[in-house]
């Protein structure tokens, strides 16, 4: 499991925020249901650190703060629009035994045999909303796609869960196979 180190935040607003991230820190806040709210600050290096360990997938991570550790999630990271910065982090507190609702990232596995022939694999979902208890998390959602033919879709209610739930409405197209880009626009051609 990672750990993370996090210092007390004595000061909020903008202004702190802009002379935190200058020192090298990321503002965050961290909360949980019947929780009173803890401002806080992570190192960027730390936090870059397990970014690029976790790959954008849902992990538990224990937070340390004041001498206690609290197992936590990242629930949303704000970035700077224009230049990709890390400008604040909200995590939520995982209490055993209390159902979270997360989003968790869609990985498409496999090739479906008409993006071989030159069909496109359209991803309309990239995460997926989900419900589970702290240790059912999925890290990610897989799904194989290498059964689907041109203008087949997997939707929602097409994918296996286990020990979670996905709340996204069961009727939505999470991926689908479309023909070609030449075959798109010769159909567009002969409708005309």
């Amino acid at each position: 499991m990672f750990e993370l180190e996090i210092l007390p935040r004595e000061k909020t607003g903008t202004k702190a925020s802009k002379r935190y991230r200058k020192e090298g820190f990321v503002p965050v806040e961290i909360y949980g249901r019947g929780e009173k709210n803890i401002h806080g600050l992570v190192r960027k290096s730390d936090l870059l650190k397990i970014l690029h360990k976790i790959h954008g997938e849902s992990v538990v991570l224990n937070g340390k703060i004041n001498g206690k550790t609290l197992p936590i999630i990242i629930k949303e990271i704000q970035i700077h629009p224009v230049t990709d910065e890390i400008l604040h982090v909200d995590f939520q507190m995982i209490h055993a035994g209390e159902e979270i609702e997360i989003e968790v990232p869609v990985v498409i596995v496999g090739e479906a045999p008409r993006v071989k022939a030159g069909g496109v694999l359209e991803v309309l979902k990239k995460t997926l909303t989900v419900r589970a208890l702290p240790g059912n998390i999925p890290p990610h959602i897989e799904i194989d796609v290498s059964n689907l033919k041109a203008g087949q879709a997997i939707q929602v209610k097409d994918i296996q869960t286990k020990d979670f739930k996905i709340l996204d409405d069961p009727e939505t197209v999470v991926v689908v196979v479309v023909g070609s880009k030449e075959e798109s626009q010769e159909t567009g051609e002969t409708a005309q």
